[in-house]
Parts: C-alpha cells; sequence; structure tokens
C-alpha cells in the first residue's frame, strides 16, 4: 500500500513541477502560424517570416527548428525569448525544379521537450506554365494499341501560345487539336510509329508569351514490345 502511494505522491510531485514549465509554452504567441505564397516565374526562392512572443513569465529556449523538407531551411533571430520579448523565425523555400503545390512544415522545438511547441505551415504555390496531363505514356503487351491523349493546359498569366513541339518524327506520330470543349488549350494525340521496337522518347513542347515569357514541358514517351 505505501508503495503504491509513493509511486503517486511522486507521478503527483512531477505534474507538479512540470505544469508551470507547460503552461508557460502554451502561451507562447504567434503572428501566424501559416503562410501562402504564391512564386513568379522568375523567382528562385520565397521568405517568410515567423514572429513568436513570450507572453508567460519565465524565459524559454528554443532549441531547434525541423523542417519537413530539403527545400526548406530556417533562420532563427534567437534562441532564448525573456518574458515579454520576441523572436523571429525566416523560412526559406527553394524552388529547385518543383512546380505546383509544396507544402512545408516547420516543427519548433524548446529545450527538454520532445513534442513541438508550434507547427508552422508554409503553403508555396510554384506556377506551371506549361501543365501536361499526364506527362508519362506507355504501350506494353496488356495494353491496347491506340493513341495516347494529353491536355495541355497553359498559365494565360505568364504564357499565351504554344510555339513548337520537337519530338523524334521517325518514332512517333503526334496530331494537335483543340479542345472541342474548351477546357484545355491543347490535346495531343500520340501514336508510336511500331510497337515491335523499345521506344524511350521525350517529347518537348515550348510556350511563350506576349512579354517574351518561355517556357516548357516534357513529355515521357515508352513502348516495351
Amino acid at each position: 500500500m505505501f508503495k503504491h502511494l509513493s509511486a503517486a505522491f511522486l507521478t503527483i510531485s512531477l505534474l507538479t513541477l512540470l505544469l508551470p514549465a507547460i503552461a508557460d509554452a502554451t502561451r507562447l504567441e504567434w503572428n501566424q502560424t501559416e503562410a501562402r505564397i504564391e512564386l513568379k516565374p522568375d523567382q528562385e526562392e520565397a521568405q517568410v517570416e515567423f514572429v513568436v512572443t513570450n507572453k508567460g513569465d519565465q524565459t524559454v529556449r528554443i532549441a531547434r527548428v525541423k523542417t519537413s523538407c530539403g527545400c526548406t531551411s530556417s533562420i532563427l533571430d534567437k534562441k532564448i525569448i525573456n518574458p515579454g520579448e520576441s523572436t523571429t523565425i525566416t523560412a526559406i523555400f527553394n524552388k529547385g525544379k518543383r512546380q505546383g503545390l509544396n507544402h512545408n512544415k516547420l516543427e519548433v522545438f524548446l529545450d527538454d521537450q520532445a513534442d513541438p511547441v508550434a507547427m508552422l505551415h508554409m503553403i508555396v504555390q510554384v506556377p506551371k506554365l506549361v501543365d501536361a496531363q499526364p506527362q508519362i505514356v506507355y504501350w506494353n503487351p496488356s495494353t491496347s494499341s491506340t493513341e495516347r491523349h494529353i491536355r495541355i493546359t497553359l498559365d494565360k498569366r505568364y504564357v499565351s501560345e504554344i510555339t513548337s513541339i520537337e519530338y523524334d518524327h521517325s518514332m512517333l506520330t503526334i496530331r494537335a487539336e483543340p479542345d472541342p470543349d474548351g477546357r484545355v488549350d491543347r490535346i495531343l494525340h500520340i501514336l508510336p510509329k511500331s510497337f515491335e521496337t523499345q521506344i524511350r522518347e521525350s517529347v518537348l513542347i515550348h510556350a511563350r508569351g506576349s512579354d517574351g515569357m518561355k517556357a516548357e514541358a516534357r513529355l515521357h514517351i515508352f513502348v516495351q514490345p
């Protein structure tokens, strides 16, 4: 009985010691925990600042900031935050060859805490100037020997016309036509010249805008006899 009482007393004592720290941590106030950014075509990176203020009565220390992707890094203005003071975490997203929606997370950890005190979200939209769906088409003995259809959509804010389609005419036959339903800008009809030869080809779609902006999309074509 005394052993059980001692264990219970120890558990209560530990909770009593931890509660002030936990309560203090929850009194961190953020200017924002989610930021949405859309890059311009000529931008290689995006930055956003997350400002946190210590509204508690005790000094806290940020131990580390963990990012969910190697494309995102962080700069911490200062680790120690006294009561009433603030610090800034600058998140930096590097575009590289990424397109579309990129959702990056930053976990903020305080000293001696296994769980993050905050989860910050940096959501970056990298525009696809030429969007081709699907980007990969293939034929093999188990598929039908019919045309594959690629739907091309242009981001009219930046590019307005397809200027050329590059491919090996000895390997492929490609027809381009407007979408009769008007949902996309072009539909490509692709058919290999032969289903008896292994084919691994790329198709390049070039587009441009009125201000000289250029863009391209690459398709991958496979035939496995």
